[in-house]
Parts: C-alpha cells; structure tokens; sequence
C-alpha cells in the first residue's frame, strides 16, 4: 500500500486530490496540510511514501516546499500537480502530461529513484 500526504494551500484542490486517490486500491491518504512548515513536521512522523503538493499556483513557487521535504531527507517521493498545464513533475525525476488520473495513479506508482528490477535470468548470468 503506497501512503500518501498532499501538501497544498488550496482546500478544494487537496480535497479533490485526496477524493480522486481514495477510490484507487492500494493508495492511502495519510495527512494533509496547508502550511509547509506544519507539513514538515507531519510528514517526518507519518513517513508517507508520496507527497504530492499544488505546483501551479502562479502566486507561490512550490522550489521551496520541494527542497526542504527533500533536505529533510524523509525519504518520500515529491510530486507536483500543476493543473494549470496539466504537468505532474515527480522531482529528482521527469515531467509527465496529465490527461487522466490514471496518469497520476501511475507517476505515484513509479519509483524513478528505484534500481532497475532484476530478473531471475539476470541473475543466473555469470559476472
């Protein structure tokens, strides 16, 4: 089960977020937070695997919220969700277009920090 806390100042954006996920099997909504400072904290106890933040908003640049969870070394995969473009950037990563929510569901599920997985055959294989 992957656990998830979603770090926005937008209520309805969060509320939406978290609506959309809970139908999915195998995520779970932790926490959320509107305030970084609070979010740092609740994120350390909670140690969720996924932190998806609000990244569109044009008053607010989300560069400061993404390096301190990543400093704090939580060890959490950031995903922003930029519904202004439709971009998820899953930082330390890539950028994605969102078209559906499969494709968050998906960028969730993805480990780009992740080692490549091995197969029995590779492993079979002499050095």
């Amino acid at each position: 089960m992957k656990r998830i806390f979603i770090l926005s100042t937008h209520s309805l954006f969060s509320q939406g977020v978290e609506s959309l996920l809970r139908r999915e099997t195998g995520l779970e909504v932790v926490g959320r937070e509107a305030d970084v400072d609070n979010a740092i904290g609740r994120i350390k106890e909670l140690q969720p695997d996924v932190v998806i933040l609000d990244s569109g908003d044009p008053a607010s640049d989300p560069t400061i919220a993404v390096m301190r969870i990543l400093r704090e070394g939580v060890g959490a995969k950031v995903i922003g969700l930029n519904l202004q473009d439709n971009t998820i950037c899953i930082y330390r990563g890539e950028q994605r277009v969102v078209k559906e929510v499969k494709d968050l569901i998906e960028a969730i599920e993805l480990s780009p920090l992740s080692p490549e997985p091995v197969s029995s055959e590779d492993l079979a294989r002499p050095g």
